[in-house]
């Protein structure tokens, strides 16, 4: 029994996928352990929510203590407080069931991607390197080191786009829909941008190529009723209870679309450099985006579509990247592609932070990081099958060798690699060095760097 179960494809792998779910965890319970998980204004409003429900404090006593509004809870969705709440049937302080609460989360976001990238990509490298570079990420393991309801968002979030997929897929149709509805709902009950979820699902479905259209929009719309329901449910319990909807929200920051955009590109910067001596790796950065761009002027001006037949074919070609069961990364795509929108559209207006601080935008990473590991091995894949380079194995040596008349040899694409592989690399051993040098030096603002 003990030997087939040894023998069973994949456990190998599951058990390596476990053992980094359990390292990230344990990673954020040493950073949270001496000082506690890092406190905020919006930790006071979840902590306050969850020790309302575990006592049972009614609405009335809520409001006849005379709390003013913005301590009612009503401006966040309800699953944080609930998950908190049971801090007393553990014997802990709430903020205490907070920090193991993403202990948790953390595990969980790494065993989901990890097993749905286990699937998708073919590399076994590439997939190592993915899940190493979530687990030490910057913005998730940060955030993760507070009491905010992102990182439930995340895993919330990712697990709707997973089952999305599946669906879409035609792996598990019924299963895959009716997942993605409850973790749909879950995001949507963690956070009010959850209703992004919903709309991703939503275009997803109703953009799937090989589906009637009338079936289309039967899915849709269960998927987008069934997926809103308990969100639109608790909006309503606040109007009856407390005649507000989502609580009230004085202050704005009014800021451009532009300006956002700029912020943006600085946070992105931040999350792969981490603060540290830029050097070389910005020129990689560079030189690897102009030959990007290069590949992809290319790649459009091909001589192999004519004159008269660009458009049409240029048109099939950026619809076809809308067929799911062709492109399994494009749940996460689309996810990411509305997020941003609605983000930088409403977020000035309904929020004291800025749009582009890294809570807000930290739902974008991993579903992004996922989409590059992809497209990077199909990218690797494609320049390998057509570049006349041959790589073997035979009696315990290794050859290779280039056929000029099978094709040329992709120079730039090969650089191209090289560079992105080396900035990956650099990024995921930076931020293991300064998570060390933190830990070992146990300094108290270290998880807020």
């Amino acid at each position: 029994m003990k030997l087939d179960l040894l023998r069973r494809e994949g456990f190998g792998w599951s058990i390596g996928l476990g053992v980094l779910a359990f390292l990230g965890s344990g990673h954020i319970s040493i950073r949270t352990s001496m000082y506690g998980i890092a406190f905020h204004m919006d930790s006071s409003h979840f902590i306050g929510a969850a020790e309302a429900l575990a006592t049972g404090q009614s609405s009335a006593e809520t409001l006849a203590t005379g709390q003013d509004y913005e301590s009612l809870p009503t401006w966040f969705p309800p699953l944080l407080p609930i998950l908190l709440s049971f801090y007393k049937l553990l014997g802990v302080e709430a903020v205490d069931m907070g920090r193991y609460v993403n202990i948790i989360i953390f595990g969980l976001i790494i065993l989901v991607a990890g097993h749905w990238l286990y699937r998708t990509v073919r590399s076994h490298l590439g997939i190592i390197g993915a899940v190493i570079a979530i687990t030490v990420s910057y913005p998730l393991v940060r955030i993760s080191s507070q009491l905010f309801s992102e990182p439930l968002f995340v895993l919330m979030t990712l697990s709707a786009l997973v089952n999305m997929e599946s669906f879409l897929g035609n792996r598990k149709v019924k299963a895959g829909l009716w997942l993605s509805i409850i973790f749909s709902a879950l995001a949507f009950l963690t956070r009010w941008m959850g209703f992004t979820v919903v709309l991703a699902g939503a275009l997803l479905i109703l953009t799937d190529q090989e589906t009637p259209i009338s079936v289309k929009w039967k899915r849709a719309a269960i998927y987008s009723v069934a997926s809103s329901l308990p969100a639109t449910l608790w909006i309503a319990r606040n109007w009856i209870v407390y005649r507000i909807l989502t609580g009230r929200q004085d202050c704005v920051t009014n800021q451009s679309i532009w300006d956002s955009l700029s912020q943006f590109g600085d946070q992105l910067h931040l999350w792969i450099f981490v603060r540290h001596s830029l050097g070389w790796l910005v020129i990689c950065l560079w030189v690897a985006v102009a030959l990007i761009g290069f590949e992809a002027a290319k790649a459009l001006t091909a001589r192999s579509i004519s004159a008269s037949g660009w458009g049409v074919a240029l048109f099939r070609k950026v619809g076809s990247l809308f067929n799911t069961r062709e492109q399994p990364v494009m749940p996460f795509v689309t996810f990411v592609m509305v997020y941003l929108v609605v983000l930088f559209a409403i977020a000035p207006y309904t929020t004291c932070e800025l749009p582009t601080a890294s809570r807000y935008l930290l739902p974008i990473y991993v579903p992004a990081t996922m989409t590059a590991i992809v497209w990077l091995e199909r990218f690797l894949s494609n320049t390998y099958q057509n570049s006349g380079v041959s790589v073997w194995k035979s009696s315990g040596s290794w050859g290779l060798s280039y056929n000029k008349a099978y094709g040329p040899m992709a120079t730039t694409r090969w650089i191209t690699i090289g560079i992105l592989l080396t900035i990956i690399l650099a990024n995921i051993t930076r931020n293991i060095a300064l998570y060390i040098d933190i830990l070992s030096t146990y300094d108290p603002y270290g998880y807020q760097f």
